[in-house]
């Protein structure tokens, strides 16, 4: 037997809740909410990144993200800051609720995915899902010991039919600065109607308070992350110093992060900084001072007038779950500790090269998610591609149902003479 061994920290660092590493740069990760924008991003969104969603004309998918992203925060148990001028939140009402599978299927019997082979695409029964929605991780960690099975999982399964409890909301960790109590914060005379900065002082007080990464903790102490979401940054309610606020807001956002368990998600409207349909120089620049930065852009959104969207949602039937709701853009991938981004190497829907953006989001009744897009059926689904035998239209001109031959009828030229 050798006599060395290994020297072992007697107390090592545990890594906050819902949090796992990231196999290509050990980055720590954190859930957006939504499994599918987690593979795009390489697994997850990086401590101490930003992350930019470009806000759709007309639609209101990107606040369906920041729900998500919220949603996420309160079941993982971290501390959650909104910020948002342009409206006064509620999250009782406007987040999605989640139920997880020990109290949805605490009667059904477990079934088990390995025990069915896949009969046509054997091959691909074993490769991992996008939308698993790790259902076998959370039947492993409920079956094995009782402290195993409190382990908060990394992305909770959340329903859009469903709303958050109230008692979840009272008792998680919550900040919100929101409408009125912005406007009245910003307007003191140490800010004098300056929102970028008194959101950014905000911001680094709740760092500063056991989030940041400079401050060492005590030993066995497990720390926790701080998730902050802006919504709508940069739109009309939002007032600066001069024109150049939100770039300053941004870099100083951006080096604060870097030192601190937190990540932030910001819905940026760039619609409304365009000049006859061109973006303006600074929409690059926002973008540049970003981690990461996806675009939403809608079918309706893009293509249609408010009047045609409002009576295309009145009309029933407009669309099924089938259907695409629009592309989604990736300008900039996260590469936090790194050269590159991870995300060639981890993601299942992107590649991490090509010119060729094939990616789209559908918001169905329960849930929101980005898949790749595939041109539908030429024709539709509901119309017949092979007539029917007694469909007289189905013969061709010169052949009878009683006819003979390859194409000939007795007593007529045959149609495949020329």
């Amino acid at each position: 037997m050798s006599s060395f061994r290994k020297r072992v920290p007697e107390s090592q660092p545990k890594i906050p809740p819902a949090t796992r590493l990231n196999a290509h740069s050990a980055q720590l990760l954190v859930s957006t909410g939504v499994p599918s924008l987690d593979d795009l991003l390489g697994g997850g969104l990086p401590v101490g990144g930003m992350l930019m969603i470009e806000e759709d004309r007309q639609t209101g998918y990107s606040n369906t993200l920041l729900s998500y992203f919220s949603s996420q925060s309160l079941a993982a148990g971290h501390k959650l800051c909104i910020v948002n001028a342009d409206q006064e939140i509620d999250l009782k009402t406007q987040l999605p609720g989640w139920a997880t599978l020990n109290t949805v299927q605490a009667d059904a019997p477990v079934k088990d995915s390995t025990s069915e082979a896949m009969k046509i695409a054997w091959r691909y029964q074993n490769l991992p899902r996008v939308d698993g929605d790790d259902d076998a991780n959370r039947q492993k960690t409920g079956s094995s010991s009782t402290s195993e099975a409190a382990e908060i999982p990394f992305c909770e399964r959340f329903d859009l039919m469903l709303r958050i409890q109230p008692a979840i909301v009272d008792q998680a960790q919550v900040e919100v600065l929101d409408g009125d109590r912005l406007l009245r914060l910003a307007s003191s005379e140490k800010y004098g109607g300056d929102m970028y900065q008194c959101v950014l002082d905000h911001i680094s007080s709740l760092i500063d308070d056991g989030f940041s990464s400079l401050k060492p903790v005590a030993p066995n102490t497990e720390r926790n992350i701080l998730r902050i979401e802006i919504g709508s940054l940069g739109s009309g309610f939002w007032q600066g110093s001069d024109s150049l606020a939100i770039l300053k807001f941004l870099h100083r956002l951006r080096g604060i992060l870097r030192y601190s368990y937190a990540v932030c998600v910001i819905s940026f409207p760039a619609y409304l900084y365009e000049d006859s349909g061109t973006r303006l120089p600074i929409v690059r620049r926002i973008e540049h001072l970003c981690d990461a930065v996806i675009e939403l852009e809608s079918f309706e959104g893009a293509y249609a007038s408010p009047s045609d969207i409002v009576a295309r949602q009145a009309k029933s039937g407009a669309s099924t779950s089938q259907d695409y709701h629009g592309f989604v853009h990736i300008h900039k991938l996260p590469r936090l500790n790194s050269l590159t981004a991870s995300v060639g190497r981890l993601s299942l829907l992107h590649t991490g090269g090509g010119s060729a953006n094939n990616l789209a989001f559908r918001l169905r009744r329960k849930k929101f998610s980005i898949e790749t897009y595939h041109l539908p059926i030429e024709g539709g689904v509901s119309e017949r591609r092979v007539p029917a035998k007694d469909d007289p239209k189905a013969l061709r001109p010169g052949i009878s149902v009683g006819g003979i031959g390859c194409g000939s009828t007795p007593g007529r030229k045959d149609p495949l003479e020329f």
